[in-house]
């Protein structure tokens, strides 16, 4: 399969910018054309190992600017609401809210900006950037496989590591998170 299967029929033509190839429009000489994303059908959803605690959370505000072509290029930048995490059970997800969790009134978003984007064949990439939780700080790396539905992440974070005590120990507060980015057609 072929990346410019990706992006056919994704863009709008605009005859006073294209340079008569599908999906050029707006491209300019030596620009790639960036895959475009699903933003209302985009979820992320964690599962909280010790607990099997599975959810999700919401208020995502995002923007990938990435092409599979050119990943060195490429950036993912975005926050989601704490107010939003979901895990099926109302009164742990009022306590997670608390100061001695998320602190929800302080630190209302969670945010990540990469720094760098590595391909590693076969449509798998590795987003290396910043998470921020509760205004703690740490560098993750996000591993993405490509398909010609969606961009679908993973990555395994300790809560702890961001002030987020669930449990004494570090690691009864592993937290496995999955990206799902559908691609628009």
């Amino acid at each position: 399969m072929s990346y410019s299967q990706f992006t056919n029929g994704n863009l709008t033509e605009n005859p006073r910018l294209s340079d008569g190839y599908t999906g050029h429009e707006e491209a300019l000489i030596n620009d790639f054309i960036k895959l475009e994303f699903d933003t209302e059908n985009s979820k992320i959803s964690f599962n909280f190992i010790s607990e099997d605690t599975e959810g999700t959370i919401g208020g995502l505000d995002y923007k990938i600017s990435f092409s599979p072509d050119n990943p060195d290029n490429a950036y993912f930048r975005g926050s989601a609401l704490v107010k939003t995490l979901d895990t099926d059970n109302f009164l742990r997800d009022g306590h997670l809210m608390w100061e001695k969790f998320f602190y929800k009134s302080k630190y209302p978003k969670i945010e990540f900006a990469s720094s760098q984007v590595v391909h590693f064949g076969n449509n798998n990439y590795k987003v290396i950037g910043d998470l921020t939780i509760k205004g703690v700080t740490k560098e993750v790396i996000i591993n993405f496989m490509l398909d010609t539905q969606k961009l679908l992440g993973k990555t395994t974070i300790y809560t702890s590591d961001f002030g987020v005590n669930i449990h004494d120990k570090r690691d009864q507060n592993k937290l496995n998170i999955v990206f799902d980015f559908p691609l628009l057609r």
